[in-house]
C-alpha cells in the first residue's frame, strides 16, 4: 500500500480552482494513475490544517503513483511525494482516528445528508458492525456541503457532497475485516475525497 502527501499552493489560481471542486481535485489526483489502465482503490482527503500556505492533500492507494506530472509547477502542487507502508492488525490493538466521511441516509431512492451532530455520531456508530472496530470515543466536525461541476460546455452536472470530520479512538475487533476496511474506506463518495481513514497510535 502506499501513502502520498500533495501540498498545494493556497494562494495559487489553479489550487483555489481545483480546492474549490470536488470533481476537479478527484481529477488531479487520479494524474498520478494515469498509466495504468484500471485503477485500484484510491483514497484520498483534503486536511484541514494549512502549513507555510500550503493545504496537505493524502492519498492512500494500492498501486504506486506517479507524481512526476506535477514537476512543471502549473498544477498549483508545490511538492508530492509517496511511501510505502504495510500494517497488521490485532485484536484489541487501538489506535486514534481520522475520517472524513459522506453520511447519509437513503429514503425513497434518495440520498440525504445528515445535520445533527448526534445524528452524524449515530451514523457512524452504527457502522461498528461492518467495520471490525469498535469507536470508543468520538467527535464530529460538521463541514457543510462540498460542490463540484462534471461535464463539458454543452452538458454539466452539478455535484454537492455533504461532508463531516471524524476523530477519536477505536480499538480493532475483527482484524481481517478492519484491514479490509482500512484498505477500501468507509461510506459512499469515495472518488470525491471521503472515506479515507487514518490511523496513529494512541
Amino acid at each position: 500500500m502506499y501513502l502520498s502527501q500533495l501540498n498545494l499552493k493556497r494562494m495559487d489560481r489553479r489550487a483555489m480552482k481545483t480546492l474549490a471542486d470536488v470533481y476537479r481535485l478527484h481529477q488531479l489526483v487520479m494524474k498520478g494513475f494515469a498509466a495504468y489502465s484500471s485503477t485500484d482503490r484510491v483514497l484520498y482527503r483534503v486536511e484541514p490544517e494549512e502549513r507555510n500556505g500550503q493545504v496537505t492533500v493524502l492519498v492512500q492507494s494500492l498501486q504506486i503513483p506517479d507524481w512526476s506530472c506535477f514537476t512543471d509547477g502549473n498544477s498549483g502542487v508545490a511538492s508530492a511525494r509517496v511511501k510505502d507502508f504495510s500494517t497488521t492488525f490485532k485484536v484489541g490493538d487501538t489506535y486514534n482516528f481520522r475520517l472524513r466521511a459522506n453520511p447519509v441516509v437513503t429514503r425513497d431512492g434518495k440520498r440525504h445528508g445528515l445535520i445533527r451532530d448526534e445524528s452524524l455520531l449515530e451514523w457512524l456508530g452504527k457502522k461498528e458492525t461492518t467495520v471490525g472496530a469498535r469507536f470508543c470515543s468520538m467527535s464530529v466536525i460538521d463541514e457543510g456541503y462540498v460542490t463540484g461541476t462534471k461535464g463539458n460546455q454543452e452538458k454539466q452536472h452539478r455535484m454537492s457532497l455533504k461532508v463531516a470530520r471524524f476523530e477519536g479512538t477505536l480499538e480493532v475487533v475483527d482484524p481481517v475485516v478492519f484491514a479490509e476496511t482500512f484498505s477500501s474506506g468507509i461510506g459512499p463518495a469515495k472518488a470525491f475525497g471521503c472515506g479515507l481513514l487514518s490511523l496513529a497510535r494512541g
